[in-house]
């Protein structure tokens, strides 16, 4: 029986499995304001430290950033607060989201306003109106096929790859069996293992642009730091977790795609071409924040992240779905976690383990709060590499 979600219908066909309002900072100057909006509308603001005086390079990345954020499925209306003499134009990246989505976005300039109070008064009636419309709008019955799924993982421990991203693997299979999509990332830690990641490929050319992509990275990571990146990953968590070198780690990093064939590579806020499993890359930027925000610029609806140590990050436009392989770590830090794969451990098949974690991401969307929903992260990378 095919499997079926609990979703919003946008204007432009895709679907939502939240209904997010957002406000969105054009500048660091504007950051305090947003912040100041959120707080009192108790909705997520999305501030940096960029947008005035920025390279060419720096500033598209901010643009992209910001605008791919709005664009999310998962938001419905968005608030831009910008300071009104920011080398941002926002009226050009409010144009490109109404245009794209016809989602409801509005704009307060603080210069314009006349001031912070003034600016905060305004955008605080403005959230409040939006989360009216928001909140009238229903969930209706659709197929996965829309649905992406984003798997990461980070602080990984032993049971990382033994139960963890195992269990993972088999949700991923499911997803895509049942007309979904899931989204890969993590390139940094390819290197060792991008050779059954290949070989997994859906052809000849996918393959070996997997293999291009690692080289690359190896190269570029010696030529900017001087160490080869064996020196440095896995870290020195990981190591105290029980992980001893990088090929370790790899093998269990890709274990999360699963079996199903990689469909290609897409890099940083691009879309997905078509349903299937896919390579994000985002080689430049390494850290877990940078990898769940590339998903979330990329139209991932939720996010499925293992880790065996434990860590808190969530996501601003996605809800976080923590497991962990470890049933220690489950039952320490059962505030942080959604889902036990430690049963693995305990004697539980791995086919039954993806199940049960695949019918928990469905549940998830469809509405029931992840931990990182309920603990309140919500945390937005924008890469500039």
């Amino acid at each position: 029986m095919e499997k079926k979600l609990l979703a919003y219908k946008r204007q432009d066909g895709s679907i939502g499995i939240r209904n997010y309002i957002l406000i969105l900072s054009t500048v660091h100057c504007s950051n305090s304001v947003a912040e100041k909006i959120a707080q009192k509308t108790d909705i997520v603001a999305i501030v940096h430290e960029y947008g005035c005086l920025d390279s060419e390079v720096e500033h598209n990345s901010t643009i992209l950033g910001l605008t791919r954020a709005a664009q999310n499925p998962n938001v419905h209306s968005v608030l831009v607060v910008g300071l009104g003499c920011e080398q941002t134009r926002p009226e050009l990246m409010i144009e490109e989201i109404r245009n794209s989505t016809g989602k409801t976005i509005e704009y307060v300039s603080i210069q314009e306003e006349g001031g912070v109070p003034e600016a905060v008064a305004k955008g605080v009636k403005i959230i409040e109106e939006m989360k009216i419309r928001a909140k009238s709008q229903e969930r209706e019955e659709v197929s996965l096929e829309g649905l992406v799924v984003g798997v990461q993982c980070g602080g990984s421990d032993w049971t990382t790859a033994l139960s963890g991203n195992s269990t993972i693997g088999r949700m991923s299979d499911l997803i895509v069996k049942n007309g979904g999509s899931v989204l890969m990332s993590e390139v940094y830690g390819f290197p060792g293992s991008e050779h059954i990641v290949a070989e997994n490929a859906i052809n000849y050319e996918v393959g070996l642009s997997i293999l291009e992509m690692v080289n690359e990275l190896r190269q570029d990571y010696i030529r900017s730091t001087g160490q080869t990146i064996e020196e440095v990953n896995p870290t020195k968590g990981n190591k105290a977790g029980g992980i001893t070198t990088l090929v370790e780690k790899s093998v269990g990093n890709v274990k999360k795609m699963g079996t199903t064939a990689v469909q290609g590579i897409i890099k940083v806020g691009e879309k997905i071409p078509h349903p299937g499993v896919w390579v994000l890359d985002n080689r430049h930027e390494g850290p877990d924040s940078f990898n769940t925000t590339g998903f979330a610029m990329a139209g991932a609806h939720i996010v499925v992240f293992s880790s065996g140590r434990g860590t808190p990050l969530g996501n601003a436009v996605m809800p976080i779905v923590k497991i962990t392989g470890n049933p220690r770590s489950y039952e320490s830090m059962n505030s942080l976690f959604d889902f036990n794969a430690g049963i693995v451990l305990e004697g539980e098949s791995l086919d039954n383990a993806g199940a049960k974690l695949f019918e928990a991401v469905i549940e998830k969307c469809n509405g029931e709060p992840t931990k990182s929903e309920i603990n309140g992260n919500r945390e937005y990378t924008i890469p500039h590499a």
